[in-house]
């Protein structure tokens, strides 16, 4: 799957997730808290990939880059399971369904156009923008479930 199609793929579930809100202050506050921690982590996490691509778009041989990447956008998917187990008693089981689904159609492991050997475009504007709009919605998901 190209990078630019993961991204999207990434942003789509933050929005589905920020778009619970709601339903999401109905959980008691222990799990509001842990919640939160979660999107702090994501949203750290989706900053340090911001971070690798960035130097990627400025040096796309940069190897230790795209492993940063790599492991950072693997990671995301694992903080994101970790959020499903939280949600399952929360959410009726057609909206945790649907995130299951889109969390397997994100194809992990890592987008093939980040594999070694395989070149980036020279310019993907909506690549750090994209990281960066998932990383503002969970921050935004942490601080209104910790008010």
């Amino acid at each position: 799957m190209p990078i630019r199609d993961f991204l999207l793929r990434l942003l789509g579930i933050t929005r589905t997730i920020q778009a619970w809100h709601a339903a999401l202050l109905a959980l008691d506050q222990g799990r509001r808290e842990k919640l939160a921690g979660y999107a702090d982590e994501i949203a750290a996490t989706f900053a340090r990939a911001a971070q690798a691509f960035a130097v990627l778009e400025h040096q796309p041989s940069d190897a230790a880059a795209r492993r940063d990447a790599v492991r950072e956008l693997g990671r995301i998917s694992g903080y994101l399971e970790d959020i499903l187990v939280v949600l399952a008693s929360a959410l009726d089981g057609r909206k945790i369904a649907g995130l299951k689904r889109r969390l397997a159609r994100l194809g992990i492991p890592i987008p093939a156009s980040l594999a070694p050997g395989v070149p980036l475009s020279t310019r993907s504007p909506s690549r750090l923008e994209t990281l960066l709009d998932a990383e503002g919605y969970f921050r935004a998901l942490a601080d209104g479930l910790r008010a």
